[in-house]
């Protein structure tokens, strides 16, 4: 039987108080950051390439806190306890997206920012279905205990492992629904992703949003989800929304409409982003100048291949 530190954290957190479990993933996050390692190396890095500023000491361990949050919040959400979490979100533009969705799916590009799942929690209990894609992670029962939670609040889930493609499953099971397909598209893990500017340098990012909506001829929204009101044992959730994303004014020499509506979306995003770097949680390597070289190039060659 696999086992893994999450598994037995989703087994026991549930069943304390919500304020216990969030004041001890606080209590964590400040050991982490305290710690270091090579993921909190890579977050620093990541958050400087955003912003063109190294974070302070205190910006950083605000972002190991914001990104234990998010774990602390998905282990409680769905739980009897949890449920003070579908409350204290904001969600700028949602009626905008929720519109757009009436008279068919409407896609939303996002990052791993803030809490997503309690975004998608409350989009659920406002009356619009969600479908989106889980990256697969182990052990499978792990995973299983994710797409389960996520099922729970009202989403639908389609797993996905590294280097798999499940574009054209996405495209059947949401063609002709009235439904909001959010894709977490900050960082690329199908091999095959778009290289565009992300805040102050080249990063290699997913090209699921513009491609998933230029296939439907359906509108592509981005999103920007961060914490507000921070305290050891909680958080409110801001999410801003932004949409249609046009191109129409970004045209690009080179850059087909699907790398040209990649570009317009993180534009955007790396704009809010930047605001509140804290809240990207992002301790993969994402930037061009981070990535294995060799990786970089099946990469181009790959996307190079499918845009023949």
């Amino acid at each position: 039987m696999s086992f893994s530190p999450l598994s037995l954290a989703f087994a026991v957190a549930p069943r304390l108080p919500l304020r216990v479990v969030m004041r001890m993933a606080d209590t964590g996050a400040s050991i982490a950051a305290r710690c270091g390692g090579t993921m909190i190396d890579r977050l620093r890095v990541n958050m400087a390439r955003l912003t063109g500023t190294e974070p302070s000491s205190d910006e950083l361990r605000a972002a190991v806190r914001s990104h234990i949050r998010n774990y602390a919040e998905q282990l409680m959400l769905g739980s009897r306890g949890g449920t003070p979490l579908l409350e204290g979100v904001s969600f700028e533009g949602f009626e905008a997206l929720a519109a757009a969705s009436v008279d068919g799916p409407v896609v939303l590009a996002l990052g791993h920012s803030g809490s997503w799942d309690r975004a998608g929690a409350w989009v659920c209990a406002h009356g619009r279905g969600i479908v989106t894609v889980a990256e697969k992670v182990e052990p499978p029962s792990l995973f299983e205990r994710f797409v389960a939670l996520r099922e729970g609040l009202g989403m639908e889930i389609i797993g996905v492992a590294k280097g798999e493609s499940v574009f054209s499953t996405l495209v059947e099971r949401v063609r002709g629904r009235s439904v909001i397909v959010p894709l977490l598209a900050d960082r690329d893990i199908s091999g095959s992703g778009i290289e565009v500017d992300l805040g102050t340098q080249r990063a290699l990012v997913a090209a699921g949003p513009a491609a998933l909506a230029t296939k439907l001829e359906r509108p592509l929204f981005v999103a920007c989800i961060t914490y507000e009101n921070e305290t050891s044992t909680g958080a409110d959730v801001r999410v801003r929304c932004v949409g249609p994303i046009s191109v129409a004014d970004r045209e690009r020499p080179g850059l087909n409409r699907v790398e040209a509506l990649t570009q317009a979306w993180v534009d955007e995003f790396a704009a809010m982003m930047a605001l509140k770097a804290q809240d990207w949680h992002m301790m993969q390597r994402v930037y061009v100048e981070d990535l294995d070289p060799e990786r970089l190039e099946r990469a181009r060659a790959e996307h190079e291949r499918k845009n023949r």
